[in-house]
């Protein structure tokens, strides 16, 4: 399972135990949307810092920074077969 929060955080908890897993640290404003790829593999995340970033779900190290929203994004989704990340701002 991952979550978004209000403290600039999004969080990785085992579906099974509910045992926090990781932490993905790196927005500066309260992430507001979240979103596995299809694999499992990695993690994009949405903020009201005007970014989506892309995460390694297995051990928490940032990937990627997409920017050029010029407002809060609140939405980002892999495609179904993971090569794509869509995100919304407005």
């Amino acid at each position: 399972v991952v979550t978004a929060s209000g403290d600039n955080t999004a969080k990785i908890w085992d579906a099974v135990t509910g045992t926090l897993l990781l932490t993905f640290i790196g927005h500066m404003d309260s992430v507001t949307a979240c979103d596995f790829s299809p694999d499992g593999t990695r993690a994009v995340t949405a903020s009201e810092d005007d970014s989506a970033r892309m995460w390694d779900a297995e051990n928490g190290t940032l990937l990627l920074v997409l920017e050029g929203h010029t407002s809060d994004v609140n939405a980002c989704a892999f495609s179904p077969n993971g090569e794509r990340i869509v995100t919304a701002s407005g």
